[in-house]
């Protein structure tokens, strides 16, 4: 099954203190190339093609691939995988801030979601979360602490989020973390509105946010898998809402060790 692959330049700073040699070892060697010289990979998986290539080889890889929503799908599927190759230097002066448990934190940190910005119809900037916080339980909307002490491998935390597009959402965070690899994972706990109704229902999106640390740089791995209603034009919908929310998460990643 044709793929549609997609490279996009974002001022990326040739990593030259990483051999394509090394990144063989976790990435498919096709997409090697392409992310020394460009530090993005983007796929759109065509609606008969659910099965994930790009997932880095780490000990959570089987997980990742594993149940998917859009391979089980009663409706829509979709599925989009993102490869990103940053420098640490790109992120901070002070690279030693650059780690796992500092990363760890970061996404443990959801209230520092809050103000995400996104490109919105390909040229304005707009805010994609107005509002985003923990919550203690799927039906609560009374922000928590963010759980930023202990050990963040095997928690679990709830999530608010008012979307620009998809009004109240949340979610269930799970966290999995192992030497050099942290692991997130995004599943919807209640309907996600779209095109005037619910078009994608409760745990039929999942997203995957997978960090690794590589030493002088960082790969960071991002996948949407959902199983949408069939609703005329929401394949189209959900690909234009969901690579934005990617860039998005991107870019603001970009920007916490500033």
């Amino acid at each position: 099954m044709k793929k549609i692959i997609s490279i996009v330049f974002l001022g990326f700073t040739l990593v030259s203190s990483i051999s394509a040699q090394s990144l063989k070892e976790i990435v498919d060697s096709k997409y090697v190339d392409q992310l020394i010289s460009t530090g993005n990979v983007s796929l759109i998986h065509e609606k008969k093609d659910t099965t994930m290539s790009m997932v880095p080889e780490t000990v959570y890889s089987s997980q990742i691939k594993s149940n998917l929503k859009c391979a089980n799908a009663s409706g829509v599927p979709f599925l989009a995988e993102f490869l990103y190759l940053i420098p640490k230097t790109e992120l901070t002066d002070d690279v030693s801030k650059v780690n796992i448990d500092t990363i760890s934190v970061l996404f443990r940190k959801i209230s520092g979601m809050e103000g995400m910005k996104y490109i919105h119809n390909g040229k304005k900037e707009d805010i994609l979360y107005k509002k985003c916080f923990a919550i203690e339980y799927p039906g609560s909307f009374t922000p928590i602490p963010d759980p930023l002490e202990g050990d963040v491998n095997g928690l679990k935390v709830y999530a608010y989020q008012h979307d620009h597009t998809f009004g109240d959402t949340k979610y269930l965070l799970n966290y999995y973390c192992e030497g050099n690899v942290l692991l997130v994972t995004f599943v919807n706990q209640i309907p996600m509105g779209m095109l005037g109704v619910n078009a994608v229902m409760t745990e039929k999106m999942k997203m995957n946010v997978m960090c690794i640390d590589l030493g002088d740089n960082l790969l960071l791995y991002l996948s949407t898998d959902i199983d949408a209603k069939s609703i005329p034009g929401v394949r189209a919908q959900i690909q234009d809402s969901m690579t934005v929310r990617m860039d998005a998460i991107y870019r603001w990643f970009l920007k916490r060790f500033k």
